[in-house]
Parts: C-alpha cells; structure tokens; sequence
C-alpha cells in the first residue's frame, strides 16, 4: 500500500512493544498516545503500554517527554470523559459542564501517575522552544501532523533512538528514529535479541 500523494513513504517498520525479544535502546521518546494509554486504565492497550512503562523501568531506559506531553494530556482526559458521556457524539458536547468534575479529576489522577513514572527513571525534558523549527521542518518534509512533529524533533534533539507511541503516523518519518507500538500493529521487534536481552 502506498502513502497518501504527497507523503514520502515510510522508511522503516513500527514494532510491537509486547514482543519479549525486542531490544530497547539506553534512550525511547514517549509519545502522548502512548503516555495516555499507559496511564489511563479504561483505555484499550493500557495492560500492554503499563507493562512496558515498567520494562522502560527496570532496564534504566531513560525517557525523552516534551513539555507538550502536559497539555496533550489535559485534551486526551477530556476527550476521554466526553467519549464515556456522549461516544461517537462527542465532539458536539465539547461543552457539556456535567464532564468538567470528572474531567478535572481524572486529569489529576493522571498527571500525578505521570509524574510518578517520570519521578522512577531516568528522563529528559525538553522545551518546546528548543525543537519548534525542527517540528516545523518534519511538518513539511515528512507530512506528521503538528504534536506529533514536536514529539519527533523532540526524540531527535535528545538523541533517543526510537519513539514509543500508538500513532502509526510515525512511520513516515526517516530511518534514524524506531516506533513501538501495542500488539494491534502486529509487526517485527526493533532488534531481536541473538544473545542476553537487555
């Protein structure tokens, strides 16, 4: 299958987190597709992105977030309670005050789970001014939508040699950074692993 016109094609494959042999590199950007799904337990892949958060964890890989990550999770946890509300009518309610308690609470409990995650390995944060221009650039020759521009500049300002992320989007974008991605994109491991895994 090819790319949409105008789109480059992807360099590379997006590989399944669950998979025990996959390798991880010492460093993985975190997508905020992923962060939301390994945070909130409603949230269909939460199991597998929980269980790799903690693989992240044991292995001392160290994490590269965007200050972007904070906002996307405020959008992602109202977007959750609208759907819990209204499902496929949604974005019709974006108004409705009867979600704003739940909302605001369910961002709490979200933000402080992220921040514990955060607070329990290695991570680096980088300033969405330091990576607007790469963004911008990765816009334009690869065709991602805005955040996920960001996140991307974002792996590659910090050297992180794969982003973690359940936006297949990813793929478009040039062979120096990886994807990983739950089980429901059932492709092959970054690196399998011939001897002792990390």
């Amino acid at each position: 299958m090819s790319p949409p016109p105008g789109r480059k094609p992807g360099s590379r494959g997006i590989y399944a987190i669950e998979d025990s042999a996959l390798v991880l590199p010492p460093s993985v950007a975190l997508d905020t597709s992923f962060i939301v799904k390994a945070l909130v337990e409603s949230e269909t892949g939460h199991a597998a992105c929980a269980a790799f958060v903690d693989r992240i964890r044991e292995l001392g890989v160290t994490v590269v977030t965007s200050e972007l990550v904070a906002v996307e999770l405020a959008e992602a946890v109202v977007q959750i309670v609208l759907k819990e509300r209204w499902g496929a009518q949604w974005r019709q309610h974006r108004d409705d005050g009867r979600t704003r308690r739940r909302s605001r609470r369910l961002l709490s409990s979200t933000l402080r789970r992220y921040e514990l995650i955060l607070s329990s390995l290695p991570h680096i944060s980088i300033p969405l001014g330091d990576v607007a221009e790469q963004a911008a650039e990765l816009m334009v020759d690869y065709g991602l939508a805005s955040y996920d521009a960001v996140h991307a500049a974002t792996a590659i300002a910090a050297a992180a040699e794969a982003i973690v992320t359940t936006d297949t989007g990813f793929a478009l974008l040039p062979s120096r950074i990886e994807s990983g991605h739950p089980h429901r994109w059932p492709l092959p491991g970054w690196h399998r692993a011939s001897g002792p895994r990390r």
